[in-house]
């Protein structure tokens, strides 16, 4: 019985070890797919603004996230690889060990037959000579009669046990060759999906290749336009301070009203109980905020940005700028209010929602479906994305501001570093 535990538990081991690597496999297998979708969508954007991509700087600072995001699947690939070369030499130690298992378990089934075989033939011979009767009353006192009695009851148990062996042997036998088959058999896939793996991590980093040399060639068309990119990012540092100082107002006269209406009430603080659990509630969804659009890839993060073109030239984004398809609904990100929309020349509307000391601003708005005032649900509609056709380019950019201090808007919504 301890033999046959001994492989049942080889067994479980074994289909153990298979459900760990399973779990690791399926987390890779989600991370790569949401890769895949991330290289899928901006495959799509690449391709709608193909034709204009000479002149083009989001066009390439798409191609900039597309490289990114293949150098991710790159390395998720190579950890799936690893991974499975490590099972892989996991099963073929198993299959070893399995193997000289079977050899010793044959092999003593050998001597076990052998010895089932003499014995067989031993008490055959002598029960022509002996009767177990006539043995045990011919013993010259009761003691020893006794323990005849004794001698024949271990020899028929010694014989049964045999047979119990030799039966246990086979069972044990039959269970090892048939964790050998799914064993051989998980050993094949496993080698099949290693070959498929390496075909694929080829034809990545071929990719990879291909796309960094349509950057490169892009990047040095666009800096014969050196005098062109000079003068959109003047108009762009305008643009970002006219944002900049539109929303150091907004939020000033947010917090001087909220400042009187609470002294007005005779409070010591400036939030109301509302707002202060509005902020409360924004702080705890920290990491957990929706996107504001359904669909997009970021293409420039918070804080210092090098230039894509211009050599040694560095500017500071007070958000993040989401690249989105056209007419694209914008969403708000959190219950709040609506406590201002405006207007940046060269970039379209811009909405700024309150949620106490918190506060989001959306700006690059073709049209707004809210007015000041309204009270806003978390992904409800504010307004449609706006398309700048000269450069193709359909941006969203996003703030959030606590108070007077900017913050990492990629800190703060679902999934977004």
């Amino acid at each position: 019985m301890l033999r046959l535990n001994k492989y049942i538990f080889l067994f479980l081991g074994i289909f153990l070890s298979l459900s760990v690597f399973s779990q690791t496999k399926d987390e890779l297998k989600k991370q790569k797919s949401t890769i895949e979708k991330e290289i899928s969508y901006t495959t799509n954007l690449l391709n709608k603004t193909k034709a204009n991509k000479s002149k083009s700087l989001s066009y390439l600072l798409v191609l900039d996230m597309q490289i990114s995001n293949k150098e991710s699947l790159l390395k998720t690939l190579n950890i799936e690889i690893s991974l499975l070369g490590n099972q892989i030499r996991k099963t073929e130690r198993s299959i070893i060990e399995i193997q000289q298992s079977i050899i010793d378990e044959q092999q003593e089934l050998v001597l076990l037959k052998s010895e089932y075989a003499k014995m067989i033939y031993a008490c055959f011979k002598e029960k022509g000579n002996r009767n177990d009767l006539i043995f045990i009353i011919s013993a010259e006192d009761f003691n020893q009669a006794y323990k005849r009695m004794v001698y024949l009851k271990q020899y028929a148990s010694f014989r049964k046990n045999q047979v119990d062996k030799i039966i246990e042997s086979q069972k044990n036998l039959a269970i090892m060759e048939d964790v050998l088959i799914k064993r051989k058999n998980q050993l094949d896939l496993e080698l099949d999906s290693k070959k498929n793996l390496i075909d694929v991590k080829k034809q990545e980093l071929n990719s990879i290749s291909d796309t960094k040399q349509e950057k490169q060639e892009l990047v040095n068309n666009l800096s014969k336009s050196e005098k062109v990119f000079k003068k959109q990012l003047q108009d762009k540092q305008k643009t970002a301070k006219a944002l900049d100082d539109e929303i150091r107002k907004i939020i000033a006269e947010e917090i001087r009203k909220a400042r009187e209406e609470a002294e007005k009430k005779n409070k010591g603080f400036a939030l109301t109980p509302e707002a202060m659990a509005l902020s409360s509630e924004f702080n705890n969804n920290k990491g957990k905020l929706p996107w504001p659009l359904e669909k997009g890839v970021i293409i420039q993060g918070y804080g210092k940005q090098k230039h894509s073109v211009l050599a040694g030239i560095e500017t500071f984004n007070n958000g993040i700028d989401i690249v989105t398809d056209e007419n694209m609904n914008i969403r708000a990100v959190f219950d709040g209010t609506v406590s201002r929309i405006f207007f940046i020349k060269g970039e379209g509307k811009a909405i700024l929602l309150n949620h106490g000391e918190y506060f989001t601003v959306y700006s690059g708005l073709k049209e707004v479906s809210v007015k000041v005032g309204d009270k806003m649900l978390a992904k409800e509609k504010i307004g449609i994305v706006f398309t700048q056709e000269i450069e193709e380019k359909t941006e969203l950019h996003f703030e959030i501001w606590k108070g007077y201090d900017k913050q990492d808007p990629s800190k703060w919504l679902f999934k977004a570093y």
